[in-house]
C-alpha cells in the first residue's frame, strides 16, 4: 500500500486503491450479465472485472465517499431496478454521492494528461469545479454553487419519432460510461452507472436548460415527471450508443466463439436477465436485425 497525500483531506496517509466509478456498478453489472462477464467497449477482446482504480484516498476519506455509495447503491439504484415506476425520496447523500463522481472525473482528467490541448481559461474553469466539489465532499459546503450536479434516470425505449442507433437500449439500460464533454459554451463531467446518468457541470451558461435533473443540497424527489434537457444532449447520449455498437463489432473471431460458449452454457440465466431484457426492447423496436454483428455479451 503506497504512501502519499490523499487527493481528497490532503493528509499523508497509506493510500487505499479507489475506484473512479463504483464498484457495486460493476458487480450489478456482472450479476445481470446471464453470464457473470463483462467487457470494456474500448477493448471489446478482453473480458473485465472493474473500472478503472487509483491510489488516491486515504482510508477515512475512502469510508467517507463509500457511505453516501452505499446509501445511493440502496436506497435508489437496485429499488429503481426493480420499480422505476416509483417516486424516490433522496436526502443529502445523494448530493454527496454525485459530487464525488465529478469530482473524482475531474481529477482523472487534471491529473493524467488528458486535456493537455485545452485552454487556460477551460482548464481554470474545471479546477475551479474541482475544488468547490472537493469542499463538499469535506462537508464544508452544502453544494458547489454554480457547479451544479445533475442526475437522469433511465428506461426503455418503447417508441421514437427520430432516427435511434439500435442499440439504444442496451446503451441507456446497462451502459457504464464516464466522459469529460467541452460542447460550444460548457464542460461538463458525465457518468453513467446502469440506468442513471449523472452530470457535474464545471461551466454552464445556460443551467435554464435543464429542467428537473437538478439535484438538491437536502432533499428531493427522484421518478416519473417531465425531464426537459437540450437537444443536443440527446444527440450525445446517441452518438454514445453508436460508438460503443462500432467498437464492439470489432470482437475477434476466437472471442466471439467464447462468447457463444458462455452463451448457450448460460441460456436459462440469460434469459432472465437484465440483459436479455435489454436486447429485447432494442429488437421490440427495431427488429432481429438490431443483434446482427452484436456480441451477446
Amino acid at each position: 500500500m503506497p504512501r502519499g497525500t490523499c487527493k481528497l483531506c490532503q493528509q499523508d496517509a497509506d493510500l487505499q486503491l479507489s475506484h473512479i466509478l463504483p464498484a457495486f456498478a460493476f458487480r450489478w453489472l456482472r450479476g445481470s450479465s446471464g453470464s457473470g462477464q463483462i467487457r470494456h467497449s474500448m477493448q471489446p477482446n478482453l473480458r473485465v472485472q472493474d473500472g478503472l482504480k487509483r491510489y488516491w484516498l486515504c482510508a477515512s476519506c475512502e469510508s467517507r465517499i463509500g457511505q453516501s455509495e452505499a446509501k445511493f447503491a440502496t436506497l435508489l439504484f437496485y429499488p429503481y431496478l426493480a420499480d422505476s415506476g416509483r417516486t424516490f425520496q433522496y436526502g443529502p447523500w445523494l448530493m454527496h454521492f454525485c459530487t464525488s463522481l465529478s469530482w473524482r472525473l475531474a481529477c482523472l482528467y487534471l491529473s493524467e494528461g488528458r486535456i493537455t490541448n485545452w485552454d487556460a481559461e477551460s482548464v481554470g474553469r474545471l479546477n475551479e469545479a474541482a475544488q468547490e466539489w472537493r469542499e463538499v465532499l469535506l462537508g464544508n459546503k452544502r453544494h458547489a454553487g454554480r457547479f451544479q450536479q445533475h442526475i437522469l434516470p433511465l428506461d426503455r425505449v418503447e417508441s421514437a419519432t427520430m432516427g435511434l442507433p439500435q442499440n439504444i437500449n442496451r446503451y441507456l439500460m446497462r451502459a457504464i460510461d464516464m466522459d469529460l464533454c467541452r460542447a460550444s459554451d460548457g464542460i461538463y463531467l458525465y457518468s453513467k452507472l446502469g440506468r442513471f446518468v449523472f452530470l457535474g457541470f464545471a461551466h454552464e451558461p445556460h443551467p435554464n436548460h435543464w429542467r428537473g435533473t437538478k439535484v438538491h443540497a437536502n432533499e428531493g424527489t427522484l421518478g416519473p415527471k417531465t425531464y426537459i434537457l437540450p437537444r443536443a444532449f440527446g444527440d450525445y447520449l446517441n452518438e454514445k450508443a453508436r460508438k460503443m455498437a462500432e467498437r464492439m463489432k470489432s470482437v475477434s473471431e476466437r472471442q466471439k466463439a467464447k462468447i457463444e460458449e458462455a452463451f448457450h452454457q448460460n441460456m436459462d440465466r440469460l434469459i432472465e436477465s437484465d440483459q436479455f431484457a435489454a436486447a429485447m426492447a432494442d429488437v421490440n423496436l427495431f427488429g432481429e436485425d438490431a443483434l446482427l454483428d452484436q456480441p451477446r455479451d
